[in-house]
């Protein structure tokens, strides 16, 4: 009796764990992460994907680096973000949700730049297909750019049916390693 409850309550469990309300919530968790610079939450919601290569450690380390080193730090600008949430998919035993949302964030530089600098980091800031726009602020001494941001949340045996996220544009490895292409497809990406 009690090997019954105890599977009808990892059923339960797992069957909230996928709801859209959790998945809001962790969307939020891992958004706030990111605005906090909590390099260590962010991690701990990557998908395990990202750790088939690399190591805890070292995706802190790399994070804490993006966001702050000698040169440059990126710092995400609003503390709150509207997320737009696709249809939650179930496709090989794993449930998917694609969320996007224009994100801002800005580029702090260490050191003054000069004009012509500023030009041609602004003319390859502007290659970068998520960016959506970047303006360089004198006052600031920094660049102000907004991005179309997509991230995949997966809740799968993996991820012990909690929600997990995998990033479009990610750091650490690239998106195709990160989500199998045939994945990708069904999901519309």
């Amino acid at each position: 009796m009690k090997k019954m409850f105890a599977v009808f309550l990892l059923v339960v469990v797992n069957i909230q764990a996928q709801t859209l309300d959790q998945l809001k919530l962790e969307t939020k968790n891992f958004y706030d992460a990111h605005y906090n610079m909590n390099f260590e939450g962010i991690t701990s919601q990557y998908h395990p994907n990202y750790f088939e290569k690399y190591t805890y450690e070292t995706i802190v380390s790399n994070l804490d680096e993006w966001f702050q080193n000698d040169v440059l730090g990126n710092r995400i600008v609003f503390p709150t973000m509207t997320f737009i949430y696709g249809p939650i998919l179930e496709i090989e035993n794993a449930k998917y949700c694609v969320i996007t949302f224009k994100n801002s964030f800005r580029i702090n530089l260490e050191n003054k730049v000069t004009d012509d600098q500023i030009k041609r980091d602004l003319a390859t800031y502007k290659e970068i297909p998520h960016y959506k726009s970047v303006k360089y602020e004198l006052n600031r001494n920094s660049y102000f750019v907004e991005e179309n941001t997509t991230w995949i949340a997966v809740a799968s045996a993996s991820t012990n049916y909690k929600w997990k996220f995998i990033e479009r544009n990610p750091k650490f490895h690239s998106f195709d390693e990160l989500l199998p292409l045939s994945i990708q497809k069904q999901l519309g990406l």
